[in-house]
């Protein structure tokens, strides 16, 4: 799968601008703002997946485990 995000250039920058202040760009990184960016959105996606995910097995796991009966 391929995901592409299109950001009109007329807003680019403060969208760019946006995401770096919001995840405390650091300059000495070597990073363009771009790139920063950039990064930041492919490690949210990543890790939004990752929750979904384990919410899923914790849901699976609680079907299984929640009917057992101890007596």
């Amino acid at each position: 799968m391929t995901l592409t995000i299109n950001i009109p250039d007329a807003v680019a920058p403060q969208v760019v601008d946006g995401i770096c202040a919001a995840t405390n760009y650091d300059a000495a990184s070597g990073k363009t703002k771009a790139q920063w960016a950039k990064d930041k959105l492919v490690t949210w996606i990543k890790e939004t997946a990752k929750r979904g995910l384990l919410r899923t097995s914790q849901t699976n796991i609680a079907a299984t485990i929640d009917p057992v009966a101890v007596t």
